[in-house]
């Protein structure tokens, strides 16, 4: 999908966690820059990504996320013409059954009309993990993500203790990724998995949509 898009030059990487697909051998094909983070963390994948990329601004998108036809040039719009530091935009769950699709993304509408109001009213942009783009010196004086269940959350918590914000929520950079999360492990165990956790502060250590461990 950024191959096929109409903007400058880019640097995509990819970050092979422990694949056991052929995603990593696809991506070379298709040109791409593939690095290797052997401990398993969605959190350290990227922060690797991030440490070898060369590029003054860092797009953060997860490797089953389907884009939005002018995604990059939303991007690009936001950052040369306005000088924004920090972009986020919105995230959906894709399903073959009409019925699933609307009701796993209840969960989006309730999350981002929530990204919507800190935005809005609080000058808060709420740091989307997996549609993020951020000037690379800012994501390190951030900290980077850290190694915790819900790491977007803490990453955005660190963002609004800054008194400068130049941020903006773009509804039209729009990412659906699939939710085989919700079908493996239950729509609202999920949800409430992820809530449990955020105040546990929970490692991601062999963490993954297949692998949660249902306690509190």
């Amino acid at each position: 999908a950024l191959l096929r898009s109409d903007a400058v030059e880019m640097e995509i990487i990819v970050v092979d966690n422990g694949c056991t697909d052929k995603t990593s051998d696809i991506a070379k094909k298709l040109g791409c820059r593939v690095v290797k983070e052997t401990k398993r963390s969605l959190s350290l994948a990227r922060n690797k990504g991030a440490q070898v990329s060369r590029g003054n601004f860092l797009c953060f998108v997860d490797a089953d996320g389907i884009l939005s036809k002018n995604w990059l040039l939303e991007v690009e719009k936001k950052i040369s013409k306005r000088n924004f530091d920090v972009v986020s935009g919105l995230v959906y769950f894709y399903n073959k059954n009409i019925l699933k699709k609307i009701w796993y993304n209840t969960y989006t509408f309730f999350a981002f009309l929530g990204v919507e109001i800190l935005y809005v009213f609080g000058k808060r942009l709420y740091l989307v993990g997996n549609n993020l783009v951020i000037k690379k010196s800012l994501f390190d004086r951030l900290g980077r993500f850290k190694p915790i269940i819900c790491e977007d959350f803490w990453l955005s918590i660190n963002y609004w203790k800054l008194k400068n914000r130049n941020c903006f929520f773009n509804p039209k950079m729009i990412i659906s990724y699939s939710s085989r999360g919700f079908e493996s492990f239950g729509y609202i165990k999920t949800i409430l998995y992820w809530i449990v956790n955020l105040l546990k502060k929970t490692s991601q250590k062999n963490y993954s949509y297949k692998t949660k461990t249902w306690y509190f």
